[in-house]
């Protein structure tokens, strides 16, 4: 996100006919409309007068441009009823979506610490991916790298009752284009809801234009995108209404005092139900995650108390008040139970105390002494493209024949440069070409490791296989 922040002030002297008189700054944020504006190009356009001290230096927020809120003749709003009724086009949006899980990488750069999620579309359609729920419409095929980043507070101010629905999310694409992207969101609409309030901020260049849907259904917000940047739903607090939500458990386990007993914190997250799971997992390494199912129904800003078994359990706080904010990257837990260590399960209760303790959410059994379901030991976990080359690298060198048939793929996705490739080129034999493509490997870190491992795959399967099978203790694939 830092790309799209870095300018994201300007001088009052640019963008020419958008700004206001002096008068108007004064008294606050001015919004105008253009009276030759039709339906479907017309946008709000505003400055914010507040200045923002930056260093030693004070600038002045720039103009963020968006589209109306209000849905013109040529936006399709649709609500999906929970019973199955149809869209407008006759199926939701991720009917005819191919569902894959990405292959979770560290770049080596700034985003080192963060999941990047990489998936190589092999055709065009619509893929949805199963850790995140986001839905690429893809033309063809292309290398897509995506990330969850943190929203920045200073390029929402001024938008009053908008807020964020849902995780901003950084996409790329290389060596193809996405036409279409869907959001989840997790917004619970009745039969006649106004669903106008949804809508799609997208960040470029220091702007922000707010994307109308082309359709809201019961699970994701469509829009059509023409560049790629940062992407992240807003939503118009106007109505009070449930959201989906999740309620996630980690537990860890604290040294004490020699003469004291260790102690166990289970620590319970209450939050909308599009944060991706994996985000919480990997912002939590230090813990055990416990997979129990979480779905519950929310109310944004309503207080509510957990209740645990056995009773002699402590849970601080006494209760808490669920905002929709909590979008990462941190994610505080919302109630923590103090536990002794001998205490093999809990049960665990939400109450809505606006509603007389009414249960929202609740688990009689939830077993803290098995390992989490879809956690792996560690001698049997899946393990990474990036990581089977760095395993495999000697047998690599001395068996890979088809190496210049990688390297051309390698290098029409600008993965290694002419001058590597001319070296390759001129190794008389396949292990020298090998041990040189390494070198490329090597310094083009994991994202390149994996998309050689992609194409060995796809030109030599059953050298694949067969070293996949002859270290199966150590190595399972998804």
């Amino acid at each position: 996100m830092e790309s799209s922040q870095s300018d994201e002030c300007m001088s009052d002297s640019e963008d020419e006919g958008e700004c206001t008189s002096d008068s108007d700054d004064e008294r606050g944020m001015r919004i105008s409309l253009s009276d030759s504006d039709d339906e479907s190009t017309s946008k709000r356009r505003f400055r914010h007068p507040r200045s923002l001290s930056m260093g030693t230096r004070s600038r002045t927020v720039k103009r963020h441009r968006f589209h109306r809120l209000q849905a013109s003749k040529k936006t399709e709003t649709v609500l999906e009823h929970v019973d199955g009724a149809e869209s407008s086009s006759g199926q939701t949006p991720s009917d005819d979506a191919e569902i894959f899980t990405p292959e979770l990488i560290q770049e080596d750069d700034k985003y080192k610490d963060k999941n990047t999620y990489r998936f190589v579309c092999p055709h065009a359609g619509q893929f949805q991916c199963s850790l995140t729920s986001l839905v690429f419409v893809m033309d063809g095929e292309g290398e897509l790298l995506y990330r969850v980043v943190s929203w920045d507070p200073r390029l929402l101010d001024g938008l009053g009752q908008m807020q964020p629905a849902g995780p901003l999310y950084d996409v790329k694409c290389f060596n193809g284009s996405i036409s279409k992207l869907h959001l989840p969101h997790c917004e619970i609409f009745s039969e006649g809801d106004n669903m106008d309030g949804l809508a799609v901020a997208h960040f470029t260049g220091g702007n922000m234009e707010i994307v109308q849907p082309i359709t809201v259904t019961e699970t994701h917000v469509m829009i059509d995108i023409r560049d790629l940047s940062l992407f992240g739903l807003l939503w118009m607090k106007i109505f009070s209404h449930p959201i989906s939500g999740q309620v996630l458990l980690f537990l860890r386990t604290l040294p004490v005092e020699e003469e004291e007993e260790e102690e166990k914190i289970l620590n319970v997250h209450l939050l909308p139900g599009n944060v991706p799971v994996s985000e919480v997992v990997h912002s939590h390494q230090d813990k055990k995650y416990i997979e129990t199912t979480s779905k519950c129904h929310l109310f944004l800003e309503r207080e509510y108390s957990l209740r645990c078994q056995p009773e002699n359990c402590e849970v601080q706080p006494k209760s808490e008040i669920f905002e929709h904010n909590n979008f990462g990257p941190n994610f505080h837990p919302s109630f923590q139970v103090f536990l002794s260590v001998d205490v093999k399960k809990v049960g665990l209760t939400i109450l809505d105390k606006a509603e007389d303790c009414k249960e929202v959410w609740s688990r009689p059994r939830v077993s803290l002494k098995a390992p989490s379901q879809g956690v792996e030991p560690p001698e049997h976990r899946m393990i990474s493209g990036s990581e089977f080359v760095d395993a495999l690298r000697g047998k690599l060198i001395q068996r890979v024949s088809s190496v210049m048939a990688i390297a051309d793929s390698l290098r029409s996705k600008h993965m290694i440069t002419d001058e590597l490739y001319s070296e390759l080129h001129n190794a008389d034999t396949n292990q020298r070409k090998m041990r040189c493509l390494f070198m490329a490997l090597d310094s083009g870190g994991a994202s390149v490791k994996a998309e050689f491992y992609r194409l060995l795959k796809k030109n030599e399967p059953h050298l694949v296989e067969e070293l996949e099978s002859g270290h199966s203790k150590s190595f399972r694939r998804q």
